[in-house]
């Protein structure tokens, strides 16, 4: 009896060592990742890895990425303008898109869920006075399981979002890390929080409708 209770003390001794370098081990390879650049796109290279530019006949040269929406494309697919998409895992991460719209009536940037659905997004439209009510916004998706098709629009912040500068190159920066994500654009920071932000990710991207799009930096970066 004895030595069956050593054994058993033994074993139990084993798997709480296999335990603690296996936490040991994810922890490290957790820290790793920090700091790791996932996406360094210049567009000075006709291809690069995990970029899809889908939606429109691009064109990429001299460091710019361009393209002009096509009206029959849009229509082809269900009202969605030209996009650059980039799949690339992540959770933690920050993006840095440098852009130039002219005559866009929106330029969105968003980052997907792993399951599917959108985790988060930035979407920028112009001033209108003719809609008032048509804002900048920061926003979230909530589905009833994750992947669904319909999802319902969660607005985080559609206050003091900058609009959509026409005709000027702009910087955007996010940051996501947990459930909180920080948007830079100009001289506007802004920090919004939502446990959907949180979610692992599979894809960055930046699209818009109408006019043309011109693109010259999509950086992502593990955090």
């Amino acid at each position: 009896m004895k030595c069956c209770a050593r054994i058993l003390s033994f074993c139990a001794l084993l798997a709480c060592c296999s335990l603690t370098i296996s936490l040991g081990a994810t922890a490290v390879s957790a820290a790793d990742t920090q700091g790791v650049k996932l996406v360094d796109d210049d567009y000075t290279q006709a291809s690069y890895p995990h970029r899809n530019a889908a939606r429109g006949d691009w064109k990429i040269a001299d460091g710019v990425a361009s393209v002009t929406q096509d009206d029959e494309l849009y229509k082809k697919y269900k009202n969605h303008g030209p996009i650059m998409i980039y799949t690339v895992p992540h959770t933690d991460a920050s993006a840095v898109v440098e852009f130039k719209p002219e005559g866009c009536r929106a330029v969105v940037f968003t980052m997907d869920a792993a399951e599917g659905g959108h985790a988060f997004r930035v979407k920028l439209v112009p001033e209108d006075p003719k809609r008032p009510r048509q804002r900048s916004a920061i926003v979230t998706y909530l589905a009833k399981k994750p992947g669904a098709e319909k999802a319902e629009q969660v607005v985080l912040n559609n206050k003091n979002v900058p609009a959509l500068a026409d005709g000027d190159w702009a910087r955007l920066e996010v940051t996501v890390v947990g459930d909180t994500a920080t948007v830079k654009l100009g001289e506007e920071t802004i920090r919004v929080q939502h446990d959907q932000i949180a979610q692992a990710k599979k894809i960055a991207k930046l699209g818009f409708s109408f006019g043309a799009l011109e693109i010259r930096q999509f950086q992502l970066q593990a955090e």
